[in-house]
């Protein structure tokens, strides 16, 4: 049975293209299958598009009805002026011509004061099927009704004028509905209109039950009126089937797209690992050296080694560019004893053995998890005339330690050679000030998102006066990182934390530059200006 990491590395050798045999049909059966997963989603998206379409329609189409019914309220009292109400053939004719010549008109209707009705059809019609809901009223003589058809399934606008002869209805014709029904495909679309939230009962009978069950869109009409679309499914067919080859190219595209940006990480990753490893093979990796000073005595307290990266024929690589990343692969570990060896060699040259000044050094949880490690470590003192009691290990609180107790033992031995163990990042990171409890630390360093806080009114600098509080009530050695200005120094002088490092006493020095330093430091003038 495979391990997390076997399955990683298989994996990461499939992208990689290393079982060429296969990685063919490998990928692109990921990519097939991404493309399929696409298609699933066809009748949400053609249900989308298809609601656009009938909103975009419906509204247009509403707008322009809603006008034309209001158009028809002149139009009725001019032709109730027109008729004498007595329902003869020739009155019949006008009402046919009238409704002929007017594509909105469905039907005109005219009832004489106590007589049977005529319209614009020729033969006298009696509607005993229609339910008719007022819904408007213009003025004394006229009003808008909805009329339901119960027999066409259909609801209709009527404009009905009233006066002492009688009465006119102009029957309009279903636009909005007709329109939708076969606009896409026939008898796609059912359009019904509610009043007051009623049941469009009309829209379930029989052979109407092909259409869904809830509106794909709904619009909302002058009082209260609200008009329904339903869609049939062969239509949402139709549409989602269109849509599942885009969907399919949109699904091979983001896959192969994924594939290719999986690629290149492993690639720049495996490259970036490749590289490290010939730095280190190389020795290109050199230390630098960052001033640590003591403003109690006025004089130097050491040095921290920082990491860089000089590439032969090119300048200096970031830290941020390879540290997160040899933290996580193991080579920190062969880095780490390269920097120790140069370190020894650099300050052996300016007679650092001479001083009692401390040389700190950045370990990973790793390191101090492993006596072995640290032995190799300590082993390149061996012969040098610099003391491993000038040496003080720095373990980040960012990292988290696996197994405390065994790095607790690693310390204790350490302690033990006259090595100080000192809490780097000190309240940034996992531990806490529960490490310097459980691991028995007794120097920490105060990390510099503290320090740049000083002269604000950031919550982190009650913080940092937290940590400084803590440091001296549990008697601990505290250096502060990252001091960058006199105000930022002159603070922490103020609350007895004498040993500080930053930018305002001196940046990271090659060799060459910290030999310089060192030997200008020589005279304690040089510090008193501080």
């Amino acid at each position: 049975m495979f391990d997390k990491d076997k399955l990683t590395n298989i994996f990461n050798d499939i992208l990689l293209m290393r079982f060429s045999g296969h990685i063919g049909i490998g990928l692109m059966f990921f990519v097939i299958l991404v493309g399929f997963g696409f298609t699933t989603l066809a009748p949400y998206f053609a249900t989308k598009q298809l609601s656009t379409k009938i909103q975009t329609d419906t509204d247009e189409l509403v707008q322009t009805y809603i006008q034309n019914i209001d158009d028809y309220q002149e139009f009725i009292t001019s032709l109730s002026r027109n008729f004498d109400f007595t329902c003869s053939d020739k009155e019949q004719k006008q009402l046919s011509r009238i409704a002929y010549s007017n594509y909105l008109i469905r039907k005109i209707s005219l009832t004489p004061s106590g007589k049977s009705t005529c319209s614009s059809f020729y033969e006298k019609r009696h509607d005993g099927h229609v339910e008719s809901h007022k819904i408007k009223t213009y003025s004394k003589n006229m009003s808008l009704w909805l009329s339901s058809d119960i027999d066409s399934l259909q609801r209709i606008f009527e404009v009905r004028w009233q006066g002492d002869k009688g009465s006119l209805i102009l029957s309009l014709e279903p636009i909005v509905e007709e329109i939708l029904r076969n606009k896409y495909c026939e008898d796609c679309v059912l359009t019904s209109v509610s009043i007051n939230n009623d049941v469009e009962r009309f829209a379930w009978q029989d052979e109407n039950k092909l259409y869904t069950t809830t509106p794909i869109y709904e619009a909302l009409m002058p009082n209260g009126l609200k008009l329904s679309n339903y869609i049939k499914s062969e239509l949402l067919d139709k549409e989602s089937q269109a849509l599942r080859m885009p969907l399919f190219l949109v699904g091979a595209f983001i896959a192969g797209f994924l594939i290719l940006l999986r690629r290149l990480f492993i690639r720049r990753r495996l490259s970036l690992h490749a590289l490290v490893q010939r730095g280190i093979v190389k020795r290109e990796f050199i230390p630098y050296y960052q001033p640590i000073i003591n403003l109690k005595t006025k004089e130097l307290y050491g040095c921290e080694v920082l990491a860089r990266w000089k590439k032969k024929g090119g300048g200096l690589i970031s830290p941020m560019e390879f540290i997160p990343y040899v933290e996580k692969s193991g080579q920190i570990i062969p880095i780490t004893n390269l920097l120790i060896e140069k370190t020894i060699k650099d300050l052996s040259t300016i007679n650092w053995q001479l001083t009692d000044r401390v040389i700190s050094i950045n370990l990973v949880p790793q390191q101090l998890e492993n006596l072995q490690l640290m032995n190799d470590s300590l082993a390149l003192f061996s012969k040098s005339k610099i003391s491993v009691k000038q040496v003080a290990f720095e373990i980040t609180e960012r990292k988290q330690f696996d197994d405390l107790t065994i790095a607790s033992e690693v310390i204790q031995y350490l302690k033990s050679q006259g090595i100080d163990i000192k809490l780097d990042d000190a309240g940034t990171g996992y531990g806490g000030f529960s490490y310097i409890q459980e691991l028995n630390l007794r120097s920490l360093k105060i990390d510099k998102m503290f320090v740049e806080n000083i002269g604000t009114t950031d919550i982190k600098l009650s913080l940092l006066d937290s940590i400084i509080a803590f440091g001296k009530q549990a008697g601990m050695e505290m250096i502060a990182e990252g001091v960058e200005t006199k105000e930022q120094s002159d603070y922490l002088v103020e609350r007895d934390v004498y040993l500080q490092q930053g930018y305002y006493f001196g940046m990271p020095m090659n060799a060459e530059e910290f030999s310089i330093y060192n030997s200008e430091i020589k005279n304690k003038n040089k510090l008193l200006a501080i």
